[in-house]
């Protein structure tokens, strides 16, 4: 057996069953792409540490910006692509606007990121806030 063939089944038999119960189930091509593009969205580490700093509290985009140690400009940037991916809303409080995770399920995803028991880090100040 080659290496190519390892890994693929060598008859060509279809579950008839699981397949009947799986392929309804399964996402259609346009759906996967629309969800590919908003996976992609999360491949920036910067996007992941607002989600992650969105999930312990609702911010202003001056407090994510001090947090994350990088210009407002570009917080706004990153917020405006999340923005646009539906995971982040914001309210007006005069001049100033504040972000929140649009969709809670991001929380436990995010969650991921958080540090080792006794490494330190914003999960802690979570209980602060």
């Amino acid at each position: 057996m080659t290496e190519r063939e390892k890994g693929t089944c060598e008859a060509l038999v279809v579950h008839g069953t699981k397949f009947a119960a799986l392929q309804p189930l399964l996402p259609d091509a346009e759906r996967a792409q629309a969800e590919a593009e908003r996976f992609r969205a999360l491949g920036d580490p910067t996007r992941l540490r607002i989600l992650f700093a969105l999930s312990l509290a609702e911010l202003c985009v001056c407090d994510l910006s001090g947090l994350l140690g990088i210009t407002q400009t570009a917080t706004s940037q990153h917020l405006k692509i999340l923005r646009t991916f539906g995971m982040v809303r914001y309210r007006k409080e005069g001049r100033m606007a504040f972000y929140r995770l649009a969709d809670p399920s991001l929380a436990a995803l995010v969650g991921r990121l958080r540090p080792a028991a006794g490494e330190g880090s914003m999960a802690d100040e979570r209980q602060s806030v």
